[in-house]
């Protein structure tokens, strides 16, 4: 009997769960109403454009003060409540009391060590965290009072913005390397008195004037992913353009009975072809001394294409196989600098792991030099290190000076970026003179202007190289490499280091060459650049983003930005759709044009429009006292003219060729070394290279459809309001679906005793469910017969089905069976319910979703099975021959199972509407 009732004793020792079921339902309400605020900001969200509200402010701002205020109660109440609850758990040692002596009764397990309750203390910090926008509301009012009243206003003009800009990114920095301790990520040097002092007041200057115009982290991305695609549908556009006029000079040509061989043969890809690939600029096919090719190349504002003719690296010009053989010959240099050759000093040339520079003893013994230090161990046969620098600081920089005997030449080979002072220099990218350099230096630098950071890396390479007489040396009278010709490499931040040491060393070395591969944008000035082509060749990869990367250009993209920003015709979250969806060529312009309007057809008198113009005439103040600097020397630009990277076409260009700044996926990985140099190496000259040129085609508007709705987006009903109908219903049915199981309330039995002996009596008539019984209590605990089924009542406590007592029949187990698999169909299909709230979904799953919809629901009607099973029928019970006979009805569990039947079903009939209406 002890397992049927509890007395009033036993009552004392052990809390009600109601605690813990008000807790559960006040938290399941306020995810209900969390989840319909959601769908509510999303459907406010929806009204007017980015830059046009259209009263959306009306919508928004009482559902913000409604969270706020109203909606914020509940994680108050639940965080308070939790922790209420848990020290008051603690403090009554879970319930299990004292023992005689005062102690506390020793547990079985700790509950606050349990999954479960680090889940619950899991759940009350994401309550914690979401009520600090009180604190961050009072916050932000202090901050603004004291702002507008107290602290002086220049404090916050541009250039004090730009300084605690410049403390912030120091700082954050400096934070990096010291909890990386990667000493090839570097940061000792960093001090944050004035490195980035420079950039940061640009940045503060670029896009946080004195107006503010209201832009959002969301309209950052959907402005950036269209200005992506207006970008490229002007490539395509400006491509057809370019395949006209090719045409219309192919026609000239065979009107003048031209024999076939022509400088610029540019044909058109068979109609079958064009689908599925890249365009690009032109076919290239043999013919003449000098082949061309017609290119697409922006205007110096960077904002327009034109069509221009560039000269082809041909194998019929001598100096175009040279200049491409001496390219390719170097790379090598460039790419081995960063980590091969202190990996050859350390393993072969006995340097010190903690030694940051190399320094034989080049003049005594050039034999000795040949024998000990020659580069074979890395597949430079005729190669020797002769000196090398490993220290990475702001002033200095890793390079090293190799002998390369098969070219009868003296390499200087510069790395690029990797640490962190790396960074601030390449950060330093404002103009610097070049006069004071020039007087020293023995060049006319009056006027000249050129990238301040890589100036500083410069003139230390210059003095660095002075003071270790290291070019002294090797090319003293009695050196075996005096007649040899000085050579400077180097690959991003290291090629824009290797041009500007070679004006400084050019006055010295005339015949020196300089080689940069990939460098940065702006390294001197336009007639600084011009001057340069005698000696500096520059290497550019496709999209490659350093070249382009010059304050010009990103003031042109900024301008850009808000232009297509202003243009968006339709609501934020249909731009977030569309722009999160695949866009192929053949539907780049019809997309665009669905989504962005004309320049012309600007709403001009709305408060951004108002806003960008006080801020373009401010920028365009200050941009006339900036100058522009470009890429230096000749510049060799690899087309990928097959768009899979696998031929690459080389033109001579032009630095107005990266006046603007390329949105592609291939921008930061255009930029790599090793590829670079394999694909140097495979360069075919005078290889026909077929490049295929999009055209208009028939657009397959059910397929656009289909892919513009597969993306995420939380809780914005692609499928429209019916699918947060079915997650209601859902979630109802699958909560109230694992109540009812989890219950012991799932009937109420009548039940009638049949002892071994043949007496017959009246049950107590405990109610049971899947897994546990109902214990019985004391309605009177004064005059409490337990034997009387008529002084007892169903307590709120459950007890587990003893296993000794009797065994369970086939009913049971397949009901227990089916209540699992109705909780767990249910779980998933509540999951995919609510996927279709954030992502429109195939049809194909839309059909799946009915399925496990249809299986929950026969299973959660496959769980009434107990009701014929032996607690609601004949028991036999173990070791005594008593028989128990039960007539069963439904209890409060067993409601609620149908209840989540009918909400099955319910959404079940919701999902296949989502399917008939898709």
């Amino acid at each position: 009997n002890e397992f049927i009732s509890l007395s009033y004793e036993d009552r004392q020792l052990v809390s009600r769960p109601t605690t813990q079921y008000l807790l559960t339902g006040f938290a399941s309400f306020y995810m209900i109403v969390d989840v319909a605020w959601m769908f509510a900001v999303w459907s406010a969200a929806s009204v007017g454009t980015p830059t046009q509200p259209k009263g959306r402010d009306n919508y928004l701002r009482p559902l913000l003060i409604f969270k706020m205020f109203v909606i914020n109660l509940f994680p108050i109440a639940l965080v308070i409540g939790g922790i209420i609850k848990t020290y008051n758990n603690r403090q009554d040692n879970f319930g299990c009391g004292q023992n005689p002596d005062g102690t506390n009764v020793e547990l079985l397990y700790s509950p606050d060590k349990t999954p479960s309750f680090a889940l619950y203390s899991i759940l009350l910090v994401t309550y914690a965290l979401e009520i600090l926008v009180f604190p961050m509301m009072l916050t932000n009012k202090i901050v603004k009072f004291t702002r507008d009243h107290i602290i002086a206003r220049d404090r916050y003009s541009t250039q004090k913005r730009g300084e605690r800009l410049e403390l912030c990114l120091g700082g954050c920095m400096k934070c990096i390397s010291v909890l990386l301790n990667n000493p090839n990520l570097g940061g000792k040097e960093l001090k944050n008195k004035g490195e980035l002092k420079d950039f940061a007041t640009n940045l503060m200057g670029f896009a946080n004037n004195d107006t503010h115009l209201d832009i959002v982290l969301s309209d950052m991305y959907i402005g950036g992913k269209l200005l992506a695609r207006v970008q490229a549908e002007r490539r395509l556009l400006a491509i057809q353009r370019l395949q006209q006029t090719s045409n219309q000079k192919n026609t000239e040509r065979e009107n003048r009975g031209s024999d076939g061989n022509n400088d610029n043969n540019i044909t058109e890809a068979p109609k079958g072809e064009i689908e599925g690939k890249k365009d690009f600029r032109s076919t290239l096919k043999k013919g003449g001394r000098r082949r061309s090719v017609l290119t697409l190349q922006t205007n110096e504002e960077g904002k327009e294409y034109v069509v221009v003719e560039k000269d082809v690296l041909s194998l019929d010009n001598k100096e175009d196989v040279d200049i491409l053989k001496e390219v390719t010959h170097y790379s090598i240099y460039a790419q081995y600098v960063y980590w091969h050759f202190r990996l050859v000093a350390v393993e072969h040339f006995a340097l010190g792991k903690e030694e940051t520079r190399f320094l034989p003893s080049i003049e005594t013994n050039w034999d000795l030099i040949r024998e000990k230090f020659s580069l074979t161990s890395i597949g430079l046969e005729e190669s020797l290190l002769v000196y090398a620098s490993f220290h990475s600081g702001l002033a200095s920089t890793p390079y090293a000076v190799i002998v390369d005997e098969l070219k009868k030449t003296i390499v200087i080979a510069i790395r690029g970026t990797i640490s962190m002072e790396d960074w601030v220099i390449d950060l330093q990218y404002v103009p610097a003179p070049l006069d004071k350099a020039g007087d020293i230096c023995g060049f006319d630098g009056r006027g000249s202007l050129c990238h301040k950071g890589v100036l500083t890396r410069a003139k230390w390479l210059y003095n660095d190289l002075k003071k270790y007489r290291i070019l002294k040396q090797l090319y003293a009278e009695d050196s075996p490499y005096k007649e040899h010709n000085l050579v400077v490499v180097g690959h991003s931040l290291g090629g824009g280091c290797a041009q500007v040491l070679s004006l400084l060393l050019r006055p010295s070395f005339p015949s020196l060459k300089c080689y940069a591969y990939e460098p940065p944008g702006c390294i001197f000035d336009d007639d600084l650049c011009n001057k340069s082509k005698e000696w500096i060749t520059s290497v550019v990869r496709g999209d490659d983003v350093v070249p382009r990367l010059t304050q010009p250009n990103l003031e042109s993209l900024r301008d850009e930005f808000f232009d297509v920003t202003a243009r968006i015709k339709v609501s934020k979250i249909k731009a977030f759709y569309d722009v999160r969806a695949p866009c192929p060529t053949t539907h780049l312009v019809s997309r665009n044009k669905s989504m962005l309007c004309p320049k012309a057809q600007i709403d001009r008198d709305t408060s951004f429009s108002e806003k960008l113009r006080v801020f373009r005439n401010e920028r365009a103040d200050k941009n006339r006292e900036s100058a522009k600097l470009y890429i230096a020397g000749k510049i060799i630009h690899l087309v990928d003219t097959t768009g899979d990277e696998t031929k690459y076409v080389p033109y001579w260009a032009s630095p107005y060729e990266f006046n603007q700044v390329v949105l592609s996926t291939k921008m930061l990985s255009d930029h790599s070394v090793p590829p670079l140099v394999e694909i140097l190496q495979n360069l075919k000259l005078d290889e026909a290279h077929e490049v295929i040129v999009q055209e208009n085609v028939v657009e397959n508007h059910e397929e656009e459809e289909e892919n513009e709705a597969r993306v995420f987006v939380c809780f914005s009903n692609p499928h429209g309001k019916i699918s947060a109908a079915v997650l209601v219903f859902c979630f109802v049915a699958w909560i109230m679906n694992v109540w009812s199981n989890q219950g012991c309330k799932f009937v109420r039995r009548v039940t009638i005793i049949t002892r071994s002996n043949g007496t017959v009596e009246a049950g107590v008539g405990m109610g049971t469910g899947m897994w546990s019984y109902n214990l019985k209590e004391c309605i009177h605990p004064e005059s409490c017969d337990f034997d009387n089924p008529g002084d007892l009542q169903d307590s709120d406590f459950c007890q587990p089905y003893p296993d000794s007592l009797f065994e369970l029949d086939a009913n049971t187990i397949a009901a227990r069976a089916f209540s699992i698999l109705a909780n767990l169909t249910g779980f998933i299909g509540l999951g995919l319910v609510l996927f279709s709230t954030s992502m429109k979904l195939k049809k194909r799953t839309c059909v799946a979703l009915i399925i496990v919809l249809f299986v929950s629901c026969l299973f959660g009607g496959l769980q009434f099975l107990i009701l014929r099973g032996a607690f609601c029928g004949h028991l036999e019970l173990k070791g005594g021959g008593d028989a128990v006979d039960a007539t069963c009805s439904l209890n409060a569990s067993g409601y609620g199972a149908v209840a989540a039947v009918v909400f099955w079903f319910v959404a079940l009939v919701g999902s296949g509407v989502m399917l008939f209406t898709y």
